[in-house]
């Protein structure tokens, strides 16, 4: 029995994969446009929202969206989010009401034609290399100022399963207090289980996401760095334990 269940996980993960590399080459043409010849990362993030609406659709995962209403779409935000599958840039992609890069390791450059698109119209980062985090530091504060909202996975990679929340990095928080851009809280709930690290689990099913009222950077000074940090922690951590608290309560009922 277990081992069927890890069968059909493995082959869905596959199909997964295939319909990735697929829709990647289908969309091809737009993004080479949209990069080389009439660079825009506004419609860059157009593309790569219906991208991501077909990669989860056809891959069975019906998304669930709950958006506050204090977000205002002519604004730009440093979205933070909690991070627990690689499946998760594309989530946001897909639900997200105004337009957004991200700021994502430099290993994902690495991948063949998703991992250049990457690297032209997001910002990657090598965390090891100073030089390369206060690069991408100067190319964030530059981007909110030009009308896009910046996404972080704000734990700096995704945690180990038994993990609920790792203890956020800094840079995103030091971004939005010298730039005075509000942080925009991003709570991620079932990626974990849809499509796990491991090869031999996940499935199709129900991916929520929840997008928090906007936080205003103008309570906070240039000093509230860790404040900030343990606020926006804090916010998306409570989130987080009252729904392990919901399903606790659905498997003992």
């Amino acid at each position: 029995m277990r081992f069927g269940k890890y069968l059909l996980s493995f082959l869905w993960r596959s199909w997964v994969f295939l319909f990735f590399v697929f829709t990647q080459i289908f969309f091809l043409p737009a993004l080479f446009l949209f990069t080389n010849l009439l660079p825009s990362k506004k419609q860059i993030f157009k593309i790569s929202k219906l991208w991501s609406k077909c990669l989860l659709f056809f891959s069975g995962i019906l998304v669930r969206r709950e958006l506050s209403k204090k977000i205002e779409k002519n604004k730009t935000y440093i979205i933070c989010s909690n991070h627990v599958s690689s499946l998760d840039i594309a989530l946001v992609y897909s639900t997200a009401n105004i337009p957004l890069i991200f700021i994502g390791k430099s290993e994902i450059t690495k991948f063949p034609i998703f991992g250049y698109y990457f690297k032209k119209n997001s910002i990657s980062v090598d965390r090891q290399n100073l030089r390369d985090s206060y690069n991408a530091y100067v190319k964030a504060k530059q981007v909110v100022k030009k009308e896009i909202s910046v996404c972080v996975f704000t734990e700096g990679g995704i945690p180990k399963p038994e993990v609920r929340l790792r203890r956020f990095k800094n840079g995103a928080f030091k971004i939005a207090l010298e730039s005075g851009t509000d942080i925009l809280p991003v709570v991620i709930y079932d990626n974990k289980k849809r499509f796990p690290w491991s090869y031999f689990k996940g499935s199709p099913g129900i991916s929520r996401v929840k997008y928090l009222d906007p936080i205003q950077i103008r309570n906070f000074d240039k000093n509230d760095l860790k404040k900030l940090n343990n606020f926006v922690f804090d916010k998306i951590d409570q989130e987080l334990k009252v729904n392990e608290n919901i399903e606790r309560t659905n498997k003992s009922a």
